[in-house]
């Protein structure tokens, strides 16, 4: 008998838990078989509109050097990367030459400077002459005829002084062209910055025709970019830019210097400059750059993050959730910036979108909300 009751408690006991073992929780199952997606509800909000466009880093002023005469390089001071102030040496060039005319125009014009002071001191003499015979003249001591000897001396004097003051004029500016002459053979830096270049040797020869050096200034740099008219007139010298810097991984603000007034003909787009201060000179000519240009905010609208419209066969595509279910809605686009995009047509305030799992949706399928966003994104 006691057997009979411990297999009976035993069977009753199978029994009631193998009821509970077969009710598996049905929020679970449904769980299971929808699908976690990440939503935000339809607000009105505020859209910047932005160009995008990419240009190349230019020095803000280069300058490339060539000797103004020829011969024989004697001396590089510089190599390539240095830093040079204004009007410092780069190289010399032989002057032995032009050092020898420097000096025979000094002497020359030493020359002229005695025969202008011998000049004017034979001017003061026939002065002199001249002011006694007229005197004499007048007073019927000397005959006429000596007076006008005086006379002429005096005028051939005055002509001496003045053809003597003419030569040692021409001696000067044949000293100074000697003396500009031998500042060409040292062969100078136009701008201050870092030396871009140096192509010459010593004991190369060099003449005008040879790029001996380049000088670039990068303390600041400029970007150049082609605008279209639908965003030209967005924009102004003045307007603050911002620009990302590909290889250097960093973005910095710009200032517009330059919009032109007329299109390029080959582009037909606006040539623009954008100014960059680069104080630790980082930024380096040749580098491309990534342009991002406002030109404008849309006010009240709908705006959605990019990933929550989906293109499929040139038509766009968003997800709502209904009744726990994504409905599929096509709508139209507007205008859209580095992270939202415009909704035209196709959606109303108030709507859950699905923003994130949405690429895994079909019509009607079942969905859970794991996450809401905050709907005001700009």
């Amino acid at each position: 008998m006691k057997r009979f009751i411990i297999l009976v408690l035993i069977l009753f006991l199978f029994f009631i838990l193998s009821g509970c073992a077969g009710k598996s929780p049905s929020n679970s199952s449904d769980q299971n078989s929808s699908t976690a997606v990440e939503v935000v509800k339809i607000t009105r909000t505020d859209l910047k509109k932005n160009y995008n466009t990419t240009g190349q880093i230019e020095a803000s002023a280069n300058a490339t050097i060539a000797s103004k005469v020829s011969g024989r390089v004697s001396k590089v001071n510089v190599k390539l990367g240095d830093r040079v102030t204004k009007w410092q040496a780069l190289f010399q060039i032989e002057d032995k030459e032009a050092n020898n005319q420097l000096t025979q125009s000094n002497a020359d014009l030493g020359i002229a400077q005695v025969n202008y002071d011998t000049a004017v001191q034979a001017l003061k003499d026939a002065q002199s002459n001249y002011d006694r015979y007229q005197t004499l003249y007048e007073n019927a001591a000397v005959a006429k005829s000596d007076f006008e000897e005086a006379t002429t001396k005096l005028v051939n004097a005055k002509l001496s002084l003045e053809q003597s003051r003419q030569q040692m004029e021409q001696a000067k500016a044949t000293l100074s062209t000697a003396q500009e002459n031998l500042n060409d053979y040292s062969v100078t830096a136009p701008i201050a910055g870092l030396v871009g270049a140096i192509n010459v040797e010593i004991g190369e020869m060099v003449n005008s025709q040879t790029d001996a050096a380049l000088i670039v200034n990068i303390d600041t740099v400029k970007v150049k970019a082609s605008v279209p008219e639908s965003v030209v007139n967005n924009i102004q010298p003045g307007s603050k830019v911002t620009v990302t810097i590909d290889s250097l991984k960093k973005s910095v603000e710009g200032t517009v210097t330059v919009v032109a007034p007329k299109a390029d003909s080959t582009t037909m787009g606006y040539p623009a400059e954008i100014a960059l201060d680069n104080p630790s000179e980082e930024i380096k000519p040749g580098m491309s750059a990534q342009i991002d240009l406002y030109t404008g905010t849309l006010e009240n609208i709908i705006a959605l993050p990019l990933d929550a419209v989906i293109e499929q066969d040139g038509q766009h595509i968003v997800y709502i959730v209904e009744n726990d279910q994504a409905k599929e809605v096509f709508v139209e686009t507007g205008v859209s910036n580095d992270s939202q995009i415009e909704i035209t047509t196709g959606l109303e305030d108030g709507q859950i979108v699905v923003v994130q799992g949405n690429n895994f949706l079909s019509d009607g399928q079942q969905v859970r909300v794991a996450t809401e966003q905050e709907g005001d994104a700009k």
